[in-house]
């Protein structure tokens, strides 16, 4: 286990960092600016721990919000630490167990705060929503993701999404066009295998929960977002044959050699493997989420000794029944104060300052592609001309899926806590042939009914616009 910690005085006393790394799929999502009066009321140390992955990242946090923070606000004394994805989840669990730990508590999913809230490890934010007007400031529908019993436990990091990244020149020197619908889709992959070209490049070596991304595919574009808030809600079954059937199309893919090449490379391919080879045009398309976009340029053009391009699509519809195009709507995490914290207004002061200012989170928005995408509120018109032409095109379909309720559910943020890892432990089983995709589903809706009992699934936007 590695950890880093910067406070303003090691900062400020010339700390420095290499530029060149990349963010894991867990990197910190967020962002912020001084609220409306400056400073805010807090004073004295605050202890933040993130999984921001790589120098370059890394420095950026340290400068582009870190550093104004305390400038800011220069009372509070924010000290970082930077953990592995995994390392942290462990960490913060134990502390949070034995009620000590970080004031600013990263938690991994919707579904995980609202568990520790239930657990009283998190401080009720709802007074300082209300001083500081938190709700005019962000999405509602992701802040009511951490509301329960009308108290609010956390702040949303990140919006996601699942997108189809493609390779732009091998593309162009194939003749293909983007496909829109699972014909056209199936017709490239069948071409792309032929021609010894894997179709999807796609792994678990680095991310074990990578699993639940593919299922977040297949759900939302094969059965469908009405089909899955129906189940969310428990007015159907996760047996239902339109869930079974999307699994075995997910199976039916690496069977065919078109997902990863194949089951046993998906168990042993790493990732940076498979960019580089999606660089080189050995891969054609990487079903990834947004935050991908802040990793995969280097896999293109002079860093990686090449000429080619990326781009991505949105993903297409598996089956007639469902729209295109559809983009996954989630949270990439959450930030809230611990409730062991002796420092809790500062703490708040913080979280004010890293959220209050719409004009610094459109900035974040534009300088670190997909990484600090925060549910605020904006225009088209808003965003920043010096954004990424394709980070853009993030921005812009996710408000417009919004604004048309053509948006579908991630896992990671609606299913609850010990469903959701069953999501890809269980999947690795229906790919090993351990089990059948129906007796997946079965043990997925039994522990779904139970944890749904309990309370530990967060509010659901209901389809149609969300407000």
């Amino acid at each position: 286990m590695t950890a880093r910690s910067f406070s303003r005085r090691r900062f400020l006393t010339g700390a420095s960092l290499s530029a060149a790394a990349i963010a894991a799929p867990g990197v910190l999502t967020a962002c912020g600016g001084s609220d409306d009066s400056g400073a805010g009321s807090g004073s004295g140390k605050v202890d933040l721990w993130l999984d921001i992955q790589g120098d370059a990242n890394q420095k950026y946090f340290n400068e582009q919000v870190a550093a104004l923070f305390e400038k800011a606000n220069p009372s509070v004394d924010l000290n970082t630490t930077y953990y592995k994805g995994d390392d942290l989840r462990r960490l913060v669990q134990t502390a949070l167990q034995a009620r000590s730990g970080p004031d600013v508590v990263r938690g991994p999913s919707a579904t995980q705060t609202l568990a520790w809230s239930k657990a009283h490890a998190l401080a009720d934010l709802t007074p300082y929503a209300d001083k500081y007007g938190w709700k005019d400031k962000l999405s509602a529908w992701a802040m009511n993701a951490f509301t329960t019993d009308d108290k609010l436990f956390a702040l949303p990091m990140r919006v996601d999404t699942m997108m189809l990244y493609f390779n732009k020149t091998l593309f162009a020197s194939k003749g293909w066009k983007q496909p829109t619908n699972r014909d056209e889709l199936e017709a490239l992959a069948a071409e792309a295998h032929g021609q010894g070209i894997t179709a999807f490049g796609s792994s678990n070596v680095d991310w074990k929960a990578a699993g639940e991304w593919l299922m977040t595919v297949f759900w939302n574009h094969y059965s469908g977002p009405d089909a899955l808030h129906q189940a969310l809600s428990g007015d159907i079954k996760f047996t239902d044959p339109v869930f079974v059937e999307a699994v075995e199309l997910v199976q039916s893919y690496f069977d065919k050699g078109w997902l990863a090449g194949g089951v046993d490379k998906y168990f042993a391919v790493p990732s940076q493997e498979i960019g580089a080879n999606f660089g080189k045009g050995k891969v054609a398309m990487i079903p990834q989420g947004g935050w991908f976009m802040s990793q995969v340029g280097q896999y293109f053009g002079a860093k990686a000794k090449n000429d080619n391009e990326w781009d991505w699509m949105p993903i297409p519809a598996l089956r007639s029944e469902v729209k295109y195009p559809l983009f996954e709507l989630g949270i990439g995490g959450s930030l809230g104060i611990n409730e062991a914290s002796k420092n809790k207004d500062a703490a708040a002061t913080f979280m004010n300052w890293y959220y209050g200012d719409r004009g610094a989170a459109l900035k974040r928005m534009a300088d670190v592609p997909a990484t600090y995408n925060i549910p605020i509120d904006f225009a088209d018109a808003d965003i920043p001309k010096k954004i990424d032409p394709r980070s853009a095109r993030v921005l812009t379909s996710l408000n417009k899926a919004v604004s048309t309720g053509d948006y579908g559910y991630v896992t990671w943020t609606w299913w609850p806590p010990k469903t959701d890892v069953y999501v890809y432990e269980g999947l690795e089983q229906v790919l090993t042939k351990k089990i059948k995709a129906a007796d997946y589903c079965n043990e997925l809706d039994r522990l779904f009914t139970k944890e749904k009992a309990d309370g530990t699934i967060p509010a659901l936007p209901a389809q149609g616009p969300a407000k």
